[in-house]
């Protein structure tokens, strides 16, 4: 065990002084305080380090769900603060379900499209709630009033230009200036802890006269002190009316749902990256069972719902963690640090700093080069990620999550439906080719021997595509069902095949099936079709049978 601690020590340590300064700066993003990011990170990270199954994932308020608590704070902004936990217990509940009745792997069939367009929403909406922080347009003195639509904060922007801060602007250009050289020429320069210690230390000790005024943490959170609980919950919550709970309640449901599927969605994500870096394998399952796990825990100490970071997870593996105990230790210095410096250092730190450093992770993180890869090789899937960003960043968020998820997803079982079987080609007692049944209609001939393999599985998708193009099959040709790819047959298609013979019957093809002994002699006598076939001898065990034959 003490060589544990020995070789993890850099990943602690280089991770938990990275991550307190992105805490406050994601908790801002979100209107969260900056402890509740803090200390969540703490609590999910201690959790998940005992119970999930990965060694290196690493548990936080991820930065994909900033954005979606954002949203529920703007929509409820009498309790934005007190409310936000509760995420976490329907969060919780959604999480676990999927673990009791082992749903993770139909969670995780989301295409990566809809992720794409998603993360790349989420950071455009936090690089644009930053403008008003860069810019001192969100200082109370100014009374700007604040909208839960971007569209709405960017024309309050241009309305209130002239009231913009120079001073602040030049702070929050010359930070963001500063985090993108070190990024692009030193990307393991340590740039977001030097940026954030310098610029403390400068307001301690010289703002009173070299520093124009500025806005600072602990001026949006005037009362903020580090506390690894808070209940007060109990005693400051509002709810006005039945009908505002009901509100309430559907808000949290809604906005729980997405949480969860996106929590379990990035952890997973995020635990496969760490096993393809490290080679280290991790269990599904039990990664879903840390994570409801970690997030029952924040919410009983009344904090925020959190998921695997992928981000955080490449940096914990990158800092040369080896072993679980990494997460562990970063978790008990991340406390250590936080309750010795927060109250007296961290609450200094300006906002146009902190929207330098959110400003840059939306921009790093943006990818670009995944848009042209999208453009040049899935047009529809590059349109539907232009779309759905921009109704996700100017519009609520979660409904168009779901919606466009869903939409992406049907246009994905289309392409199943559309697909159809492949059939290899006997000419004149030769075998010609094998071919799409779709192409072989357009040059079909008489008399051929036509052998089609239905893949995998018949089901109700893909019936009525095969069913079609089997009915323009010419007459006189001699036409073998193989059955010998199929791993299940269900109700839908013991009828389509009963359809598709009377057809054949009908159009003077000789049919014949081929099957082996996996599917059930049961499946085959549940055929109405079954005695015409048995007495015409139109079913063998194997397709090479058949050919041999009729050739």
């Amino acid at each position: 065990m003490l060589n544990k601690l020995k070789s993890n020590w850099k990943a602690w340590l280089t991770v938990a002084m990275i991550n307190i300064p992105l805490s406050i700066s994601l908790a801002v993003a979100s209107w969260a305080t900056p402890i509740q990011w803090i200390i969540t990170w703490i609590w999910a990270w201690i959790i998940a380090s005992l119970f999930a199954s990965s060694h290196y994932n690493v548990f936080w308020v991820a930065w994909a769900l900033s954005s979606i608590l954002l949203w529920f704070v703007m929509l409820h902004p009498e309790n934005w603060v007190l409310l936000l936990p509760l995420i976490a217990i329907f969060a919780w509940f959604f999480i676990l379900l999927v673990y009791i009745f082992k749903l993770t792997k139909y969670i995780t069939l989301i295409p990566s499209t809809a992720l794409h367009w998603f993360l790349i929403s989420v950071w455009v909406t936090i690089a644009l709630w930053q403008l008003s922080w860069a810019l001192w347009l969100n200082d109370p003195a100014l009374k700007i009033e604040q909208h839960h639509e971007i569209a709405m904060n960017i024309y309050e922007l241009f309305k209130h230009i002239w009231s913009i801060n120079i001073s602040s602007f030049v702070t929050f250009w010359l930070g963001l200036s500063f985090l993108m050289f070190c990024k692009k020429y030193f990307p393991k320069f340590p740039a977001v802890i030097i940026l954030t210690i310098v610029w403390i230390i400068i307001w301690i000790l010289v703002s009173k006269w070299m520093i124009p005024n500025m806005l600072l943490l602990v001026t949006k959170f005037p009362s903020l002190s580090f506390s690894l609980v808070d209940f007060s919950f109990f005693t400051n919550i509002k709810i006005e009316s039945l009908s505002n709970l009901i509100d309430i309640f559907k808000s949290l449901f809604n906005i729980s749902l997405v949480v969860a599927i996106i929590a379990i969605i990035e952890t997973i994500i995020s635990a496969r990256i760490a096993e393809k870096i490290t080679k280290v394998k991790f269990n599904k399952d039990r990664e879903v069972l840390g994570l409801a796990l970690s997030n029952i825990w924040t919410w009983l100490v009344w904090w925020l719902p959190n998921t695997a970071v992928f981000v955080r997870t490449a940096l914990n593996i990158n800092s040369w963690a080896n072993h679980r105990t990494s997460a562990f230790l970063i978790a008990l210095f991340t406390l250590l640090i936080s309750a010795l410096l927060f109250n007296w250092a961290f609450k200094f730190l300006p906002f146009p700093i902190i929207s330098a450093i959110l400003m840059n992770i939306a921009i790093w993180l943006i990818d670009i080069g995944l848009l042209k890869k999208l453009y040049n090789i899935e047009k529809q899937a590059f349109i539907i990620t232009i779309i759905t960003t921009f109704f996700s960043v100017f519009w609520e968020p979660t409904y168009w999550i779901l919606i466009w998820t869903s939409i992406t997803l049907i246009i994905y079982i289309k392409k199943i439906t559309n697909s159809d079987a492949y059939v290899t080609i006997f000419r004149e007692w030769w075998y010609r080719e094998k071919i799409s049944l779709s192409k072989y209609i357009h040059c079909q001939h008489n008399n051929d021997l036509v052998l089609t393999k239905f893949s995998l599985w018949l089901n109700y998708l893909n019936i009525e595509t095969n069913i079609s193009l089997i009915e323009k099959l010419s007459h006189n040709q001699s036409l073998i069902i193989s059955l010998a790819h199929m791993w299940n047959i269900d109700i839908d298609w013991i009828e389509a095949i009963d359809e598709m013979i009377d057809v054949l019957k009908n159009n003077n093809i000789n049919v014949y099936i081929s099957w082996i002994e996996d599917i059930e002699t049961s499946f085959i006598k549940k055929l109405h079709n079954y005695k015409y076939l048995d007495e015409n001898q139109k079913i063998y065990t194997t397709s090479a049978e058949i050919i041999e034959k009729l050739t």
